[in-house]
């Protein structure tokens, strides 16, 4: 019934929209006037595009165009106060006086600031505040065109650009997504990643984890796709990030692990505005793989097969179990004499324009992206376009919607924690060459692969609707709704008798199409007094709605009849199955602000969240939050000094959550077959034991910080604790196998802290007529503390939960931290060979280190010279964690490893392979990952202002490349590498494709 009356709401407010546009009358009253104008940039004179025009205390606003001129038509006649904000300058207000059928002239000369605390930040409900209103940190960044060619999709856009903000790649394959963490992890069984939020409505960002179907069904190793790279950041405006529930409180049940907000692209007055572009680009594979190594015994004959007994290692040796045999050692590299890799190449193309009347403004883009990665069978093809219009009904009701369409068309690799994978089959394959593998692993070569056919189709519908009616002067409505569709197609084909490989002689076909639909919409009523002089007071109620709905099926049949592609064609290992899921959120917000003088802002909130995923026993939950921001120096007391020239003061504290996964709370039941008097009947078995007192996992985090200014604004500074602490953890407790149950049953029982530092600089050094320079720095830390995993029906502590072999959830420790027995070495004999004999294992495992960074800091200089040319680059470092070298490890198991065979090779070396593959620890392979790498390095050529004025055009030629340097001690390919990036805790180097080296070259033309 409430799914009906979205839907009918979304039709109705669509179709009204549209009459609406239709018939809107393009004139205005006849006692109207018109506000309009130009803002330039106070030291240079030059026009300021983008900055944001508002009339203070209505809904009416517009924004400059390339020219930095803007227009707001009828406006009622009177005296109002307007103002301009622009990220990167100070604000600016003027009075102005409007007549009927009069035009207001005024002129804005903004100062650049390094603090800009005038940036308009949207918030829960679809409405905007100043960042200067907000007690918490707020990190905004508005994409640069050289910023977008350096990073081809929204992740890399804010890989080491936020702080607090962990963007962890998983490799080199094209399409393949990335783990985002904001101020660490707090769930060990829930998604840690963040909520994603599209010009107000929900966006789809499921990652591949046990607790949903994440962003594809069909596995080809550890990469998966990436729904977050959906977004096409040609299209966006500006992302903000909230960075935890101390700023995200009002989202609710779906923001402790903060909030990306995204807003995309608005149209501008005036005549159309046209922007084209065109960019390709290479993508190279610059690893350098190692060796396959063997050494064959002196009584038996030499053979290419890794696997036989007439290998001598350097353990068997010092076990008297062999002797190597004269000239024995064999050295061949596969992935180097055959290799598999291509030098990929990247192309893409789009226009937009924008531009409108005094009523309606639009905003209309195409874009097409095509890449081909560095193997034959990986490749990616999109295209997009999006539309936004903004309506002027009524000089007190505006309208806005947009919509945006995308088709994929991704061919995934078998790659990454995989045997049967590219690298995979060269790095553990044979040392030396033959005709047949081309010393690759058996039935796993190269072309074989090549033929296993692995692809997801998507077609992503995304519309909103944001409207903002002010009936009297001191009363707003705001609305708020939209619907985030995905429709997605997994799909595999092996074709019979082409993969010598396990069954796939025989052939086989999946197929399992997906849709997805995330239908959002709030509605809020704001309402503001000036009960004394100077003191502002609003407050506000809204109603929010979330519905979540997944269908889809999953279908998987064998040996194929030749010359067939479906499933129609198979005959065999028939299996089918059916997802259903629907969650909804009913929430409930009372918010009330104050504002003294404004420059005092106080502000308080109650959310009220009932969920269906809630047990049944539980009702709803509560989310307060409360903040404070001082602008201090407004203040008659603050020292007028251009030495220290601005601070605020700020401090927030909020509660946010996350809903239990769909069925947690419930027990369920699945169907089996049964066999009864010799026939087979239908039955069931318990697939899962409810918990009808489930609650949601809350979160919980005080926030303190300042932002400050220095010299004349040419220094800006923020600073920033948290401490934020999650409860009521969500843990699979074991149950009594006498119940006749499943082995576990979700308990809310752990908690978890999370706290550290961010600090931002942005400097302005030089700004001179014909050299400029300017550096940023982000920088932040995080500990993460295990608190209590809680007790068992029987009073005893809930043991250590097993993430894997090698990391454990253990209380006093890191989420997800490195455990295994510890070792020390000697070569006692002195041979030059560690010897099982030689190493001394600890009695108990020991703790090894953090799978995530516990601090990493980015610095971006920029060298502009005679405002045409200039040269940035980008360092990102991260540091304080481990890495599993698994790879390395891996071959050794195998043993191809150099240090198995070679006695040259470091001790340390020797005793890591004999320690894993002897005594049962993997500890000399997990390793520190401190990285340094030159992350960005662009060049950007604008043509001069007197070409652009004579062929009335802006043109721009930006070369970056990206990955093209890394500092670092791990001895692996990359210490980026993660084999496992739709989990939450898992990190491993297994096999897989690192991060790949791109240049990319760019032209913009804005005409």
């Amino acid at each position: 019934m409430v799914d009906r009356l979205v839907r009918n709401i979304l039709r109705i407010g669509l179709a009204a929209a549209a009459t609406l546009l239709c018939v809107a009358s393009p004139g205005r009253a006849q006692d109207a006037g018109t506000i309009s104008g130009v803002v330039i940039d106070a030291g240079s004179r030059a026009p300021v595009p983008t900055a944001q025009v508002q009339i203070v205390g209505t809904t009416r606003a517009a924004a400059t165009g390339d020219d930095g001129r803007f227009r707001i038509a009828g406006v009622r006649p009177g005296t109002y106060q307007v103002r301009v904000l622009r990220l990167g300058y100070q604000a600016s207000s003027q009075p102005a006086t409007v007549t009927a059928g009069g035009t207001t002239e005024l002129q804005f000369a903004l100062g650049q600031a390094a603090v800009s605390l005038e940036q308009v930040v949207t918030t829960a409900t679809g409405e905007s505040e100043r960042k200067r209103e907000i007690g918490s940190a707020v990190s905004t960044m508005q994409p640069k065109v050289e910023q977008i060619a350096a990073a081809q999709n929204v992740s890399q856009l804010l890989t080491g650009k936020i702080a607090g903000v962990d963007v962890q790649q998983a490799g080199g394959t094209i399409g393949s997504g990335s783990r985002i963490r904001i101020r660490g992890a707090s769930s060990l069984s829930l998604t840690n990643e963040p909520l994603v939020v599209v010009d107000g409505i929900r966006y789809n960002n499921n990652v591949a984890n046990s607790a949903t179907i994440g962003s594809t069904t069909i596995g080809v190793g550890g990469q998966v796709p990436s729904r977050f790279n959906d977004i096409n950041p040609e299209d966006i405006e500006t992302i903000e990030v909230l960075k935890g529930p101390a700023a995200a409180a009002q989202y609710g049940t779906a923001a402790a692990n903060g909030v990306i907000q995204i807003t995309t692209k608005r149209g501008r007055s005036g005549k159309p505005a046209w922007t084209t572009y065109l960019e390709g680009g290479n993508i190279k594979d610059v690893t350098d793989y190692p060796a396959n190594y063997l050494t064959t015994s002196a009584t038996s004959t030499a053979t290419v097969a890794p696997f036989t007994g007439t290998r001598c290692t350097l353990d068997s040796q010092t076990r008297g179990l062999c002797t190597q045999a004269p000239d024995s050692v064999f050295v061949f590299n596969p992935l180097v004499a055959h290799s598999p890799f291509l030098d990929g190449r990247r192309g893409a193309y789009g226009a937009s324009v924008n531009g409108g009347s005094d009523q309606v403004t639009y905003y209309v883009a195409g874009n097409y992206d095509k890449q081909q990665g560095v193997f034959q069978t990986s490749l990616d093809q999109r295209a997009s376009g999006r539309a936004n219009v903004s309506m002027q009904m009524r000089d007190n009701w505006n309208i806005q919607i947009g919509t945006s369409y995308l088709t994929d068309h991704l061919r995934l690799p078998q790659n990454d924690n995989n045997t049967l994978g590219i690298i995979s089959a060269g790095l553990l394959g044979s040392a030396r060459d033959n005709a047949v593998t081309q010393g690759y692993l058996s039935g796993a070569t190269p072309t074989q692969i090549y033929a296993i056919n692995t692809r997801q189709d998507i077609n992503r519908f995304e519309s909103s609707i944001n409207s903002a009616y002010q009936p009297l002067s001191w009363l707003t409505a705001t609305v708020v709704s939209g619907l985030d569709y995905l429709n997605r197609w997994d799909n595999e084909l092996v074709p019979p008798n082409k993969v010598n490989f396990g069954s796939l002689p025989d052939g086989q076909r999946q197929s399992n199409p997906y849709n997805i639909y995330n239908y959002s919409a709030n509605g809020t009523l704001s309402a503001a007094f000036t009960p004394i002089e100077g003191l502002k007071a609003t407050t506000k109620v809204s109603g929010l709605f979330n519905k979540e709905l997944i269908r889809g099926t999953q279908a998987f049949g064998a040996k194929l009849l030749g010359g067939t592609s479906s499933l129609s064609g198979a005959s065999a290992r028939f299996a089918v199955s059916e997802t259903n899921t629907d969650n909804k959120t009913i929430s409930r917000l009372l918010r009330e602000d104050l504002a003294w003088r404004d420059r005092v802002f106080l502000s308080g909130a109650l959310r009220n969240d009932k969920n269906s995923a809630f047990g049944q026993n539980f009702g709803s939950i509560n989310y307060p939050s409360v903040t404070l921001s001082w602008v201090i120096n407004e203040e008659s007391f603050f020292p007028k000094t251009p030495y220290f020239s601005s601070l605020r003061l700020r401090a927030a504290n909020g509660k946010s959550g996350q809903k239990p996964n769909f069925r947690d709370a419930i027990t369920f039941f699945n169907a089996q077959t049964v066999t009864v008097g010799g026939a087979d009947v239908p039955g069931i078995t318990v697939g899962g034991t409810g918990n009808p007192n489930l609650r949601p996992e809350k979160s919980k985090e005080t926030e303190l910080g300042f932002d400050a200014g220095f010299f004349d604004e040419r220094v800006g500074m923020e600073v920033t604790h948290y401490n934020k602490r999650t409860d009521d953890l969500l843990v699979a407790v074991p149950l009594p196998p006498s119940l006749g149950l499943t082995t576990t049953q979700f308990q809310n029982l752990g908690s978890v802290s999370n706290k550290g530092w961010e600090f931002v600089m942005n400097t302005r050094v030089l700004d001179m007529e014909r050299v400029g320079f300017e550096f940023g720095l982000t920088s932040s830390t995080n500990d993460n503390k295990l608190l209590t995993l809680g007790k068992l029906p029987t009073d005893s502590p809930v043991p250590p939960i097993v993430v894997n072999t090698q990391q454990l959830h253990k209380v006093g420790f890191p989420l997800g931290s490195y455990f295994q027995r510890g070792y020390t070495f000697s070569d006692v004999n002195g041979d030059g060979i560690i010897a099982r004999s030689e190493i001394t294992l600890t009695p108990d495992v020991v703790y090894l280190g953090n799978p995530l960074p516990t601090h990493q800091f980015g610095f971006t200089p920029t060298l502009t010279l005679n405002k045409m040319f200039t040269i940035s680059a980008f360092f990102d470092h991260k540091g304080g964690y481990k890495l599993f070298n698994l790879t390395r490890r891996f071959r050794c198991t195998f043993f191809n490893c150099q240090e198995a065979y070679d006695k040259t090779t470091p001790f340390a070396d020797q005793a890591a392979a004999i320690a894993a593959s002897a005594l049962g620890t993997d500890a000399g392979y997990i390793e520190d990952a401190t990285f340094t790498k030159l992350r960005e390095l662009t060049f950007t050529l604008r043509a001069p202002e007197a070409m652009t004025r004579y062929f009335g055009h802006a043109m721009l030629l930006s070369i970056t490349g990206r990955n093209l340097h890394t500092w670092t001690n791990y001895t692996g390919f990359d210490p980026e590498t993660n084999s496992s990036p739709g989990t939450n805790f898992s990190t491993s180097d297994f096999l897989t494709l690192p991060p790949t080296r791109n240049w990319t070259a760019r032209v913009t033309v804005n005409f």
